[in-house]
């Protein structure tokens, strides 16, 4: 139980660090967005433009919260048959045992799919100018973070699962 609370912890930093890069993007933006005349020459989208983007963009932010329950379900499979390959590399990355290999995989990948909505509004608010689109996705992006952040309890429920097998 060492082991998983190790891991976890490990885990639950690199989630942190991920989460706080959120507040990196928020500075950038509100740098740009109270001195334009930084980012004055860098080309613009027209509004229409930008709009269909931004909704393209959304659509692939809500294919992405669903996108995150099957990756941590297909890797998280109870049965041990997914997540072989990535449980070498886990292990060596986090120092984690054979078996939390595949949870460490599963909240990295999590985190870097509950941060891409941020990096979508970021790329919105270069593209067009617009903070408020910036905003929109930094909420949705912390809300992912929010509701898919593992909890320990997850972690040692799935452990016990896997050691009773």
């Amino acid at each position: 139980m060492d082991d998983l609370r190790k891991a976890y912890r490990v885990v639950v930093i690199i989630g942190l660090a991920l989460m706080a890069t959120l507040l990196i993007y928020a500075a950038i933006v509100g740098i740009l967005d109270r001195d334009p005349s930084l980012i004055r020459n860098a080309p613009t989208l027209p509004g229409s433009q930008a709009e269909i983007i931004k909704f393209a963009l959304i659509a692939v932010t809500v294919v992405i919260f669903f996108v995150i329950r099957f990756v941590n379900a297909l890797l998280l499979k109870a049965n041990g048959d997914a997540g072989n390959l990535s449980d070498a590399r886990s292990r060596q990355a986090a120092g984690a045992p054979p078996e939390l290999g595949r949870l460490t995989t599963a909240a990295v990948i999590t985190y870097a799919l509950c941060e891409a909505p941020a990096i979508f509004g970021l790329a919105l608010f270069l593209l067009g100018r617009s903070a408020a689109d910036f905003h929109l996705f930094l909420l949705i992006s912390l809300f992912y973070f929010a509701v898919h952040f593992p909890k320990f309890s997850q972690w040692e429920e799935w452990h016990r699962k896997q050691q009773g097998r």
